[in-house]
């Protein structure tokens, strides 16, 4: 399974999900990391759904030890996480000046916590002038994958002594609406710009961080 929508599709046909949006779903919570006012990047942490799980882990936990080692972790990488380059990493990040995706993510590691799988990456932000009053939106476009946050949603940290800890709150953003099909198929990938008939409406809700 090279391509990340082929394994999508295997791990939930298992739960006769194949008709019907969303077909995974993903728990987030974001770290973010501040050097005296400036927000230098933030690390995501993604707990993946069961069943997508119980295949990630299949396919690469080779040696069967719940653990990934470094050509392990490569692997879940190239055949799971890499793809999902082409759709901003599920990760939009908006300021004053507009709505963006990152350019790149950063160390990446896949770890198995019980029976589910961790993603953590961080996505760096230094040169974008961001940290007075930001926000961060962890969803899927297509809405192929569902997106909740954990109970600590984020935290804020401060690497100068003595220097302000930002704050941030969870909020839904109406300005910028998600469509999609909720009878798509299991390999529906389509994203829409502007409602038709058939669609339904999605908010995504932010992690809004100000200082």
């Amino acid at each position: 399974m090279k391509q990340f929508a082929c394994i999508l599709t295997l791990a939930v046909l298992a739960a006769d999900f194949s008709f019907a949006h969303p077909h995974m779903s993903l728990e987030s919570r974001l770290e973010f990391e501040y050097s005296g006012a400036v927000c230098t990047g933030f690390w995501a942490d993604w707990t993946l759904d069961p069943y997508f799980s119980a295949s990630i882990i299949q396919e690469n936990d080779l040696d069967r030890n719940k653990r990934f080692d470094a050509k392990e972790n490569v692997g879940v990488h190239d055949t799971a996480f890499a793809n999902l380059r082409k759709f901003g990493w599920f990760t939009y990040i908006r300021s004053a000046s507009g709505r963006f995706a990152p350019e790149k993510v950063e160390r990446f590691t896949a770890s198995i916590k019980g029976d589910r799988l961790v993603y953590r990456f961080f996505v760096p932000l230094e040169g974008k002038g961001l940290g007075k009053d930001f926000s961060v939106a962890i969803f899927d476009s297509t809405y192929y994958c569902a997106v909740t946050y954990s109970v600590e949603a984020a935290v804020t940290r401060q690497a100068v002594a003595g220097g302000p800890l930002p704050g941030w709150k969870r909020e839904t953003n109406k300005k910028y609406p998600v469509y999609y099909n909720p009878g798509g198929a299991a390999t529906d990938g389509t994203v829409y710009k502007e409602w038709k008939a058939g669609l339904e409406t999605a908010y995504p809700e932010e992690i809004r961080v100000r200082l």
